[in-house]
């Protein structure tokens, strides 16, 4: 890797495309260059951006969401590849008019997870629109807005495509991982596809420590990580350890597919790096850079 400065940005898809039902391209569009001009103003800076995106709401999109069968859940691959090329697009079209100039490509990124991970069998990401009705079968979640399809989320072992995306950052800004990438099984004679969805926030932190990195952030659609989250005792942290992160994730403080990956995750860089990792709200990034906002998890 070259010594520019690399800054890896964990960019929800509930920031970029809220699950709230139909969402036409004009709004996802208008939203997507929202987040651009935010991090155009990082980029501006000298800084080499690394892009990793959410892609639930549109990917479930994609999908019937009565529709729970094998053969939908067999289609994951395909609509993971669809939505990173859907959403690598508008990033990169918004990146390069609010940078004045072609500087950003975007990287069709593949995932080897476990075929075996017990994800598979308890799933917990949560992708596609909130419905106010519960849906016909056993994967979904009610969660304070309504009902969401839930999908299996194995821990990524690598990026097929690390290599690539390391060089790619010596020129240019890069979108990847786009979605967790397309999932494929680890088996070693093949790479069969699976039925989940990687939680980009794992690839996200991977990918930050291959590339070495500087710093993570995880932008999303709240403020900070919280105690009590969706309750009356709800609290805003604002700064924790590793340690103190692993201990509220063993007391079940952060919800699965939604907070707790991002938590996870930020764990794993601090851990390899020695850095801390933020969390922030789309629009609050220089304030959460600044200390002045967002979650900050520290070795």
């Amino acid at each position: 890797m070259s010594a520019t400065r690399i800054i890896a940005i964990a960019l929800g898809g509930n920031a970029i495309s809220p699950p709230r039902g139909a969402l036409a391209f004009d709004e996802e569009r208008a939203l997507i260059d929202r987040a651009a001009s935010e991090l155009a103003v990082l980029a501006g800076a000298g800084n080499r951006l690394l892009i990793v995106h959410g892609n639930g709401p549109q990917v479930g999109r994609l999908l019937n969401p009565g529709d729970h069968s094998t053969s939908s859940a067999q289609e994951l691959d395909i609509r993971v590849a669809q939505t990173q090329g859907e959403l690598g697009y508008l990033i990169v079209d918004a990146l390069d008019r609010h940078l004045g100039g072609p500087s950003a490509v975007a990287v069709i990124t593949r995932v080897l997870v476990d075929p075996h991970d017990a994800a598979f069998a308890t799933p917990t990401k949560s992708i596609g629109p909130v419905l106010s009705q519960q849906p016909a079968g056993p994967a979904v979640r009610l969660s304070a807005g309504g009902w969401r399809r839930v999908v299996a989320s194995p821990r990524p072992l690598a990026v097929v495509e690390e290599t690539a995306i390391s060089a790619l950052l010596s020129t240019h800004h890069v979108v990847a991982g786009g979605g967790g990438g397309v999932p494929l099984g680890s088996t070693p004679a093949s790479h069969p596809p699976q039925a989940a969805v990687v939680d980009k926030d794992w690839v996200a932190a991977l990918l930050a420590v291959k590339v070495g990195a500087a710093e993570l952030i995880f932008v999303t659609d709240v403020e900070h990580a919280c105690d009590g989250f969706e309750s009356t005792h709800q609290r805003p942290i604002e700064r924790m350890t590793t340690r103190q992160a692993q201990e509220k994730l063993a007391a079940g403080a952060f919800a699965p597919g939604s907070m707790a990956p991002k938590i996870e995750a930020a764990i794993t860089y601090a851990a390899n790096t020695g850095r801390g990792a933020r969390i922030a709200a789309l629009g609050s990034i220089a304030a959460a850079r600044d200390g002045k906002s967002g979650t900050l998890i520290v070795p």
